[in-house]
């Protein structure tokens, strides 16, 4: 080399962190939709564990930038379901 830095230029890289961002935001939309299947899933079976696997999942996406609300409220409603079931069931059983 001559001693001379290179010099990235600015549109390819921008074109490159436009690519990276749009693939991070891909997985966070997967992430986000997992969590709202497994959040409804678990409004019928294995509420406890669905709850707590959909609350991940939220993490997950809101940790690649998309808002994963709905994710979140149904795995919160899952876990307290899946409480109140199983406290019921044990309760009835005695």
């Amino acid at each position: 080399m001559s001693g001379v830095s290179e010099i990235q230029d600015p549109v390819v890289q921008s074109q490159e962190d436009m690519e990276a961002d749009a693939l991070r935001e891909g997985l966070g939309q997967k992430y986000r939709r997992s969590s709202i299947i497994i959040g409804i899933v678990g409004l019928f079976v294995f509420g406890i564990a669905a709850g707590v696997v959909a609350f991940i999942m939220a993490r997950k996406a809101e940790a690649h930038g998309v808002a994963a609300t709905a994710g979140k409220v149904l795995a919160a409603f899952d876990l307290i379901s899946g409480i109140i079931a199983y406290t019921v069931f044990v309760s009835l059983t005695k």
